[in-house]
């Protein structure tokens, strides 16, 4: 009995069936019917709308202003143009039937992977390494970006498929995983780029390659940025060292950071208990009645060190105030003025993933070792207390994950137009979607073999696109069946679901 045969039928996976396939342990019928098992157990989508070429996992998504073309990027270091609109679909047949009749989407350009060059000066034809970044430009799709594991990030042309910049933000060869996000509000010419080897964030201009200035105050690597909705001044970032911070990038260095979000510290302006009820989240005047300031400035609190500093100055005599305030003065080099040793925004662990609420209001937050989902009210800087759970009483988030895939729909909460929001997340092959108020996931989306590793969303459709470690590409759109499992609503998406495409 070979070691395949002693794995039960219900526990073998796809993989387990094409490795007995390739050294004929099983017939052509029988590898059939293992696959078609398989993809019956674990709900799969049979047929996806997204036909991908890479062989290894899908690290980025990206859909552009449109909503018509797709940008994948993977960990072989090739990135994928798709048009996923009604005139870049084609037909085939499904087991050489002539009447079934598919849809499905072709990549219609595709990047090359080149070694590495390390000349700075030189320009590359693609990337090296595995992407770790993909973005289209936001009022252009004949540009875009895209980030690479070996430190770099080319802007395309996107006529031609081939780089026009190249931009190495750290100079250093041995940092790598860039984490970046192109500015979409304002002026869409600056890039927000960090490591996860250092700790500064850098604004980095498109248009020429070079650093405007840097953002100090974490005190690890970074692993997470995203720029707020609402303010095209305001740029969020997630660290190694627990915290998530809010900068304001009309300052540098260390005076740019806002404020950290602490889990432990009390709202700075509004009481957390008024902003639950639902009547401040009804109708647009009840934001206005909480006085939130779009800039997040009401959010910046002066450090005690500080604040004992001041006061301990007026109390000395006026000819020894210049020279204790200058003894006690922080050295312009000195940041642990904004370090804020105590404040943690999880408990251990990196934030690997942030997403900000089309309002501004909110931003979501997961990470640390154990993957949890925290949910932050920017106009008060508290903690909201809601709690996210996977069915299993689990962590929204897998635990120890470097990069979690999280996307946030709607304003925050329902709005008077009755329109709810949602968090997206996911967990191993599962797609969950979170209420903002918190518990069970309301929808459960199943069809990747492995864990997730990017989601993106297509406003006019409804659609929700998902890449994995699998190598597919999966639309999710208006599910028409409907599962109800241990309490958890798993709705599968079907091809007989009519679409526009």
């Amino acid at each position: 009995m070979s070691s395949l045969d002693r794995i039960p039928r219900t526990r073998r996976s796809i993989f387990h069936n094409a490795l007995a396939r390739e050294y004929g342990l099983c017939g052509r019928d029988k590898f059939e019917r293992g696959v078609s098992r398989f993809f019956h157990i674990k709900q799969l989508l049979q047929d996806p709308d997204i036909v991908s070429p890479h062989r290894k996992s899908i690290s980025s998504l990206s859909t552009d202003s449109s909503e018509r073309f797709l940008l994948a990027g993977s960990a072989d270091g090739t990135v994928t143009i798709y048009d996923i609109s009604k005139w870049g679909w084609s037909k085939s047949n499904s087991n050489n039937d002539i009447g079934s009749e598919q849809h499905s989407h072709a990549p219609v350009a595709k990047s090359v992977k080149v070694p590495a060059v390390p000349n700075v000066l030189q320009l590359p034809a693609g990337h090296s390494s595995s992407i770790t970044y993909t973005q289209w430009y936001p009022t252009d799709a004949g540009v875009f970006l895209s980030g690479s594991s070996d430190g770099t990030i080319l802007v395309w042309d996107t006529h031609k498929m081939k780089p026009v910049l190249r931009v190495r933000p750290f100079r250093d060869d041995s940092t790598a995983w860039i984490s970046a996000h192109l500015r979409t509000g304002g002026d869409h010419s600056l890039i927000a780029a960090g490591s996860w080897y250092e700790s500064e964030i850098k604004l980095v201009d498109i248009r020429s390659g070079a650093s405007s200035h840097q953002l100090v105050g974490h005190g690890s690597g970074i692993s997470a940025l995203k720029w707020s909705n609402n303010n095209p001044h305001v740029v969020a970032s997630g660290s190694r060292d627990s915290t998530v911070r809010l900068w304001d990038i009309r300052k540098s260095g260390s005076g740019a950071c806002v404020t950290v979000l602490d889990r432990e510290q009390g709202p700075s302006s509004v009481d957390c208990s008024s902003l639950l009820s639902s009547s401040s989240f009804s109708s647009s005047s009840g934001l206005a009645r909480v006085g939130y300031a779009s800039d997040y400035s009401h959010l910046r609190r002066q450090p005690t060190s500080a604040r004992n500093h001041s006061i301990h100055v007026r109390s000395l005599p006026s000819n020894k105030k210049r020279r204790r305030h200058d003894k006690l003065a922080p050295a312009p080099n000195n940041y642990d003025h904004v370090q804020y040793q105590g404040a943690r925004s999880h408990r251990t662990g990196h934030v690997s993933g942030l997403s900000f609420f089309s309002s501004g209001h909110y931003l979501c937050s997961v990470g640390g070792v154990d993957g949890e989902l925290l949910l932050w009210d920017l106009r008060s800087g508290c903690l909201l207390p809601s709690k996210f759970l996977a069915p299993g009483k689990l962590s929204a988030g897998a635990p120890k994950q470097r990069r979690t895939p999280i996307l946030a729909e709607g304003s925050g909460y329902t709005d008077s137009c009755n329109k709810s929001s949602t968090i997206w997340i996911s967990r191993k092959g599962v797609l969950h979607g979170y209420s903002t108020e918190g518990g069970t996931p309301k929808q459960s989306l199943k069809g990747h073999l492995t864990h997730i590793t990017s989601v993106e969303t297509m406003e006019p459709g409804g659609k929700l696109l998902s890449g994995s470690a699998d190598g597919m590409i999966l639309a999710w759109g208006q599910p028409r069946e409907v599962m109800k499992c241990g309490g958890v609503t798993t709705k599968i998406n079907i091809q007989e679901d009519m679409d526009d495409w």
